[in-house]
């Protein structure tokens, strides 16, 4: 395993699946967050999608790769090979690893995945969630695929592998020369897993401030009244 240096997203964990055929495509949610702090992270990011597809999404999905600086890849059930080529020619030789996210509820795509080079990350459906998740976190890992609940759990998922390599701590996700990695916490997942994997807490607390009470005469340090997660944090 290496570091992440390319992530491949399925449309499978892009789009939801559950749109009315009548109406036009939607996006998962918080899939935009992702996508944004993707753009970010400095490692090359594609969307992937089946040739079996309809027209409706194929284009909000090229629309998707456009507006975020994205590469749109046709990742055929019966040609892998073929689409490991296809990014090896925009890539390059990335020397790394590459992520592979996809849903479980592709589950019958992965033999054809066990024999390539990826490293699979599997965002389970809901009410899927297993009980063997690692302590202090959502997410788990075996040899060939690496779990998650929810989509929002990824950026610390990579930094976690990418800790592992580095031996340090990820925005940007990618490892600087000196192996500093910048991790974005979310006050959408527990904070105490994301801790676990950090040393030094960057933050704008204004950012988190819900009201000041003016006509208070006491310290005005506590006259500020904060978020539930940024109190957290600060606990």
């Amino acid at each position: 395993m290496g570091v992440v240096v390319g992530v491949i997203l399925d449309e499978s964990v892009v789009l939801a699946s559950d749109s009315p055929q009548h109406e036009n495509p939607s996006l998962l949610p918080l899939a935009d967050s992702l996508l944004r702090k993707l753009r970010h992270s400095k490692i090359p990011t594609g969307i992937s999608y089946d040739l079996g597809l309809s027209d409706d999404k194929v284009s909000l999905l090229k629309r998707l790769a456009t507006l975020y600086s994205f590469d749109c890849f046709i990742l055929n059930t019966s040609s892998v090979d073929d689409a490991k080529n296809e990014i090896m020619l925009a890539w390059g030789d990335t020397g790394g690893s590459i992520l592979y996210v996809v849903s479980d509820k592709k589950k019958k795509f992965f033999p054809k995945l066990s024999n390539c080079s990826w490293l699979i990350v599997v965002l389970r459906s809901l009410g899927q969630e297993s009980a063997d998740v690692t302590e202090g976190g959502s997410s788990c890992e075996n040899s060939s695929m690496i779990f998650i609940n929810k989509l929002e759990e990824l950026p610390s998922t990579i930094c976690h592998i990418n800790r592992k390599v580095s031996k340090r701590g990820a925005f940007p996700l990618y490892p600087t020369q000196n192996g500093l990695i910048f991790m974005p916490l979310t006050f959408e997942l527990p904070l105490s897993p994301q801790l676990q994997e950090i040393d030094i807490v960057l933050h704008k607390a204004t950012d988190e401030i819900k009201s000041i009470e003016l006509k208070s005469r006491t310290n005005f340090s506590n006259r500020i009244v904060y978020t539930s997660g940024m109190q957290d944090l600060q606990r």
